[in-house]
């Protein structure tokens, strides 16, 4: 293969080559300047591969047509530059490729994520995971298409749920690093524990499995719930880069049956971004009101999601705080998503918070209709998690129904 590489970084013609095939990684010409790359369109090759960082200064119609020109029957990658966002930019980038037939690597990867991408597509081949790459738990993204939607009471409950079942280990992380709640909400106290004590590993890849168990938090009595809270420095939040974050979802997978993942509902942040793309199952919380599930997050995705290689059918809708009147079903069909739960609202206003004075909605006798909808989730979760194994589904109408008083003996013993 006759490959011309076109990267502003020193050293990004190695990290290519360790992701080609034996045979992809002869014949490459890399080069790390405009003028360099443009001179050498010159000649014939079979793939041209371009970050767009040797063009920080122009614009996409300025610099692609002339690729294409020069280069008529090449393959061409195009990888986007990760340090600069701008949508209006990434459209016109997206769009100038479908014309001339040029192939867009998705955003928000990690570094490495990137080179695997960059050399599948150049390859032509889907992108191959390495031999110890473990993924045995579950990593479930809830986030709000508009602040305060009620992701977290999601992922809460919905922890909650699952570890009162007693049958998974289930981790929930607070990964909305900018407001992170979990802590006050449940009233965890201790106060030397959370994500923040991770950071030094997390920077080094050193994290081990009894690490991420040792700055966990358990609540009340159950054991099998591990609470890993967010950091109390909030001005470190855009510290977090997507390779650590890849760091914290893998070795959550290999300690965690499921892995719950409360997030910031909006996509500038790697926490928010690494954990969508990488989950194994995606929850979008809103309310039925244009401000949510219509404006908010339909201008999110057209802006950013869809750049990340996200399309509406990777995503189940949990539509929150539903009252009698609504048509869940023609949201997410609106939404071009699939149902993953309406969630009725707790009455008497309840439902505003994922714990009401102290004590956590799940386990409130007056939210009985808001309990069984997070029992629904558990459920598809328990189902997911150990594998769709026979005999595990109860018969119509049997499925359990814990009632409050045994949900609180789980906390309480």
């Amino acid at each position: 293969m006759n490959l011309l590489f076109a990267h502003p970084r020193a050293g990004a013609a190695d990290l290519l080559g360790a992701q080609l095939s034996r045979t992809g990684s002869d014949g490459i010409v890399t080069v790390q300047h405009r003028d360099r790359l443009l001179a050498r369109l010159e000649e014939t090759f079979d793939v041209i591969a371009v970050h767009t960082g040797l063009f920080y200064d122009s614009y996409p119609w300025d610099w692609m047509p002339e690729i294409r020109r020069k280069q008529p029957h090449a393959r061409v990658v195009v990888a986007p530059d990760e340090a600069v966002y701008d949508s209006f930019m990434l459209e016109a980038l997206t769009r100038l490729a479908e014309t001339l037939g040029f192939t867009v690597l998705p955003l928000g990867g990690t570094e490495q994520e990137t080179f695997e991408a960059l050399a599948a597509s150049v390859e032509g081949r889907s992108v191959r995971r390495s031999a110890g790459d473990k993924r045995s738990g579950i990593v479930v993204a809830v986030w709000s298409a508009s602040s305060k939607d009620g992701a977290t009471t999601v992922a809460v409950n919905t922890a909650l749920a699952l570890a009162s079942a007693n049958r998974l280990r289930v981790g929930l992380i607070d990964a909305n690093l900018r407001n992170p709640e979990i802590r006050s909400q449940l009233n965890l106290t201790e106060t030397d524990r959370s994500q923040f004590k991770l950071r030094p590993k997390l920077q080094t890849h050193t994290l081990q499995p009894e690490d991420l168990l040792d700055s966990c938090m358990t609540y009340r009595k159950m054991t099998g719930l591990h609470i890993l809270t967010g950091s109390p420095r909030r001005d470190t939040a855009l510290d977090m880069t997507p390779e650590m974050m890849e760091h914290l979802l893998q070795t959550a997978r290999s300690v965690f049956d499921v892995t719950l993942v409360d997030l910031n509902a909006y996509p500038d942040n790697a926490a928010t971004v690494c954990t969508v793309r990488g989950a194994d199952i995606r929850w979008l919380v809103a309310q039925n009101n244009y401000a949510s599930y219509r404006t908010s997050w339909r201008e999110w995705f057209d802006c950013y999601w869809k750049y990340c290689g996200l399309t509406p059918y990777d995503i189940s809708l949990i539509l929150n705080r539903a009252s009698s009147d609504d048509k869940p079903e023609r949201i997410a069909d609106a939404l071009q998503m699939s149902l993953g739960a309406s969630i009725p609202n707790a009455s008497g206003g309840l439902g505003m918070k994922a714990v009401h004075e102290g004590v956590p909605l799940y386990l409130m006798p007056k939210a009985e209709p808001f309990t069984e909808a997070i029992d629904g989730l558990a459920a598809l979760l328990t189902k997911r998690a150990e594998g769709d194994v026979p005999g595990m589904e109860l018969a119509p109408g049997q499925r359990r129904k814990p009632g409050w008083i045994s949900r609180l003996s789980a906390l309480f013993g």
